[in-house]
């Protein structure tokens, strides 16, 4: 029997300004026989129990999940397929509860119980709507408690982790560091939500795998348009990394040469339509992640196009984004309008 462990990462709550939350997030590692299950098809359940560990389950969900690169698993809980009760439905202030949390490493439906834990500040966030957490150097910050995750399994090499405790892969191409993977933060580094900001579709599933979508002001998060490179506008970016300017976009190109384009892209079609000729040479791995359209509110283009934007203005109301088609070796430079909903790849400082 394969022995499957799953390593939380980050539990925490969606809040919003107008309504009770009814959902949280659940980030985790999923590791077989102590090999990390990386860009894997996995079936899992959740119960949430009351009263203890033995609990009856209240609710269950199931979901179908796919692992990313290193082997991150991210769900919102109480948006899963329902098995049993209804999410809205929980009193959390009437009782203790706990997760129970259920894998089939296959892709089916043969879970087998990774254990349960309770809840502690998450159904309490769920019943308040007003706290944030922080994941760094091994702790995870809840309103004004916090809890040491265990050190013996860090985050791998070469990432970096944003405020909300998604942890991204990152590359060396020429004398620059980008992630590898699209931003999906959806708060600024220092914890304040991030207006203009979407997900593909609207289905947060797909926030783990194609990351999300954010208006030019979001990107930029109200700082100044930069032209130059190295600019270090941080805008949405983790702390010591920045959204990189349209000259730095054009050395990455630059130094990538002839058909640049085949080279920043993922291979294969799973996350570009056939015909491609990528190659992924650079290890960039864009993935064609769609995007916005400002005036219909049409989400469009996934696996045909990806656009990331720079941190430099066109005019008032158009800023500069690098663009990759699914079946063009290019990378060209086009300008749009601010409001549209496109990709970001964040830069080292």
């Amino acid at each position: 029997m394969k022995n499957i462990l799953l390593l939380m990462l980050t539990l925490l709550a969606v809040s919003t300004l107008t309504a009770q939350p009814q959902s949280f997030k659940y980030q985790a590692v999923a590791r077989s026989n102590g090999n990390v299950l990386t860009n894997t098809d996995i079936g899992m359940k959740i119960e949430i129990r009351e009263g203890s560990v033995s609990g009856s389950a209240v609710y269950s969900e199931t979901f179908a999940v796919t692992s990313n690169s290193v082997g991150i698993i991210n769900v919102n809980i109480g948006k899963g397929t329902p098995e049993t009760g209804v999410f809205s439905e929980i009193n959390w202030g009437s009782n203790d509860y706990f997760l129970n949390v259920a894998l089939d490493v296959n892709g089916g439906t043969s879970y087998q119980e990774m254990g349960t834990t309770q809840l502690l500040s998450v159904p309490y966030s769920l019943y308040t709507g007003s706290i944030y957490v922080k994941y760094s150097n091994d702790t995870l910050y809840i309103g004004d408690q916090y809890v040491i995750i265990g050190g013996d399994t860090p985050p791998p090499g070469g990432t970096v982790t944003d405020f909300d405790g998604n942890i991204y892969e990152t590359v060396t191409i020429g004398s620059q560091t980008w992630m590898k993977e699209n931003l999906r933060s959806l708060h600024y580094a220092d914890g304040t939500p991030i207006n203009g900001v979407w997900v593909y579709d609207d289905n947060e599933s797909n926030a783990a795998i194609w990351g999300r979508l954010y208006n030019w002001d979001a990107a930029m998060n109200n700082m100044s348009a930069a032209n130059v490179n190295r600019a270090n506008v941080q805008g949405a970016c983790p702390d010591g990394w920045h959204m990189p300017s349209k000259d730095e976009f054009n050395e990455l190109v630059s130094f990538l040469g002839s058909g640049a384009g085949w080279k920043l892209k993922e291979t294969g079609a799973r996350y570009w339509n056939t015909p491609n000729s990528n190659t992924n040479e650079s290890e960039f791995s864009a993935i064609g992640a769609g995007d916005k359209e400002s005036v219909s509110g049409v989400y469009e283009n996934m696996k045909e196009i990806t656009e990331f934007w720079t941190s430099t203005e066109n005019s008032n109301t158009r800023a500069y984004n690098l663009i990759l088609y699914q079946n063009q070796g290019g990378a060209p430079m086009h300008n749009n309008d601010k409001e549209n909903g496109f990709s970001i790849r964040c830069v080292r400082n």
